[in-house]
């Protein structure tokens, strides 16, 4: 941080300039602390929609509004870095489509 200060002859001008990155947050009794999702520097809400849920994205390192698909889609891959659908999950999901799609294969 910078300071200039200049002396006038019956005032005193100060100047402060700094290079430091600002900072989306507010000041409550000497606490920084954001009062949206938008102000905080490692979330990323510029695809924001209804519905949506935030996700870490390790790529950018921030938090990222995501379509819940992709989050069941993610879930769902063979990857050992991906915790899986829980078995609950699959286990209810296979009796619902159960009762509801008759596959018929016919006759031999």
């Amino acid at each position: 941080m910078t300071i200039n200060v200049r002396v006038a002859t019956k005032a005193v001008n100060v100047r402060v300039a700094t290079n430091a990155p600002k900072t989306k947050a507010t000041v409550a009794s000497g606490v920084i602390m954001a009062r949206t999702l938008s102000e905080l520097l490692d979330v990323d809400v510029s695809s924001v929609n209804d519905k949506y849920v935030i996700m870490y994205n390790s790529t950018t390192e921030k938090y990222t509004a995501v379509n819940p698909d992709e989050v069941l889609s993610a879930s769902s891959t063979t990857e050992t870095t991906q915790p899986g659908l829980p078995n609950n999950f699959v286990d209810t999901l296979d009796v619902d489509l159960d009762n509801r799609i008759d596959l018929d294969a016919g006759t031999f």
